[in-house]
């Protein structure tokens, strides 16, 4: 596939945190199911997933409109500089597709995404480096940008979570 990581996502939160899957990876949980209660309600169960690699997310502190700015490689001084608010997390991508929803989507689980919510990528595991800062209103989830940015590896990063990564500062 080879293709070079690059989108720009809009997305629309009512929850308080935007999650990110390899669709493949989750292909065992059936359509309208409550995934939310079952796998993702309290932050160990979030940071079993978050080591893993198949399901992670953020913790945002509000729902909002969010510009998700996707990347290939690592970000430079000029972005780490601009955007101070940030974490690391890791991704095994199966299938090529991967998807970014709303937290709350999880309630009720559904094998659509609209295609403006997802990337096409080569199977493998990714590096993700996110970040953010306040937007200019003062108000976090408004108009908010944030970039992510996938750096291919070779293997699973033993990520040190027990809970449900922030992003946001109070």
């Amino acid at each position: 596939m080879n293709n070079k990581i690059y989108k720009d996502i809009e997305l629309y939160t009512d929850g308080i945190g935007i999650v990110i899957y390899s669709d493949k990876a989750m292909s065992y949980v059936n359509e309208g199911e409550d995934f939310f209660k079952k796998e993702f309600y309290t932050p160990k169960k979030v940071a079993e997933h978050i080591k893993k690699g198949d399901i992670i997310g953020f913790n945002t502190g509000t729902g909002g409109k969010y510009n998700i700015k996707v990347r290939e490689g690592y970000p430079n001084n000029d972005i780490i500089s601009n955007f101070p608010v940030s974490i690391r997390l890791a991704i095994d991508v199966k299938g090529n597709v991967v998807s970014f929803i709303d937290l709350y989507w999880l309630m009720e689980w559904s094998n659509y995404v609209p295609e403006e919510q997802q990337i096409f990528i080569d199977e493998g595991i990714y590096n993700l480096t996110v970040l953010t800062r306040r937007p200019p209103s003062g108000i976090w989830g408004d108009n908010q940008d944030i970039y992510i940015y996938m750096n291919k590896i070779d293997y699973m990063p033993k990520l040190s979570w027990n809970g449900v990564p922030q992003l946001f500062t109070d």
